[in-house]
């Protein structure tokens, strides 16, 4: 009987954590700013096949991407993480455009975007794709245009029914901390499909690996005594966390700038 009873709160909880993500869009408020959604592709390659991958997003994925319309891709390969793992993101401007035939196929044709997947799945050990959404006020990004080269990424699990205490912590306490240490960029983000909707991801973006020794703008900013409060007040909140270093891959990543 308890089994089924938390079974029925954590269905609850995730359905009050999509309302919630979908109330911030719709309220209303004018002063609310643009939801901001995209699409993390986690690909692993196999490590034999990382080179002629990576030659294969160069010489035919980008190309196909363009052609597609698509403005914008951020590529980052993990530094202190799995091998040959990579993150590709793109912006998402609305979910009926996935009611069309997908990118490459749009670009390719279908037999040609056929003969390309089957190519692709011949260098790939495994791929997933998430959508996240920005939690715009718990967010730093004092400089959207601009590109770092080292992003840190913290995948916070938070325990069901305690998703507004965890915001409140971002909001309240560690995003006054990221300014004040003033880090380049610190973005807060949810999972909404492909993955935990509990799940809450924070990157830091700093201009090199050499920033890091420096630590955490917590330590910083707080010292190692405050930094270590700070943490507490999210014990039993953040049930796990995982965190990795990328570094970005300019030669994977683009930006299409407007013609006119």
């Amino acid at each position: 009987m308890k089994q089924r009873l938390f079974a029925a709160a954590a269905v609850i909880a995730v359905i009050v954590g999509i309302a919630v993500v979908y109330s911030r869009q719709s309220s209303g408020q004018q002063s609310a700013p643009p939801v901001q959604r995209q699409q993390v592709n986690v690909v692993r390659v196999k490590p034999d096949m990382i080179d002629t991958w990576i030659d294969f997003q160069v010489q035919r994925t980008i190309p196909a991407l363009k052609k597609a319309g698509v403005v914008q891709r951020e590529a980052y390969q993990a530094a202190y993480g799995p091998l040959g793992e990579f993150r590709l993101v793109t912006p998402i401007a609305k979910f009926a455009d996935r009611d069309n035939p997908g990118v490459i196929e749009r670009a390719l044709g279908a037999a040609g975007a056929k003969e390309y997947n089957d190519a692709l799945r011949k260098m790939i050990a495994s791929q997933t794709t998430y959508v996240i959404q920005r939690i715009a006020d718990a967010s730093f990004d004092p400089t959207p245009d601009a590109t770092f080269n080292v992003l840190v990424l913290s995948t916070n699990h938070v325990a069901p029914g305690r998703t507004g205490e965890y915001l409140n912590v971002l909001k309240n306490d560690l995003l006054p901390v990221q300014k004040k240490g003033q880090v380049k960029r610190f973005t807060v983000s949810q999972v909404i499909f492909g993955g935990d909707p509990n799940e809450y991801r924070t990157a830091t973006f700093v201009d090199n690996f050499a920033a890091l020794d420096a630590g955490p703008a917590a330590i910083r900013v707080l010292g190692a005594e405050g930094a270590a409060k700070l943490q507490e007040k999210t014990s039993g909140i953040v049930t796990s966390v995982q965190r990795g270093v990328y570094l970005r891959n300019d030669q994977l990543s683009f930006r299409t700038r407007p013609t006119s």
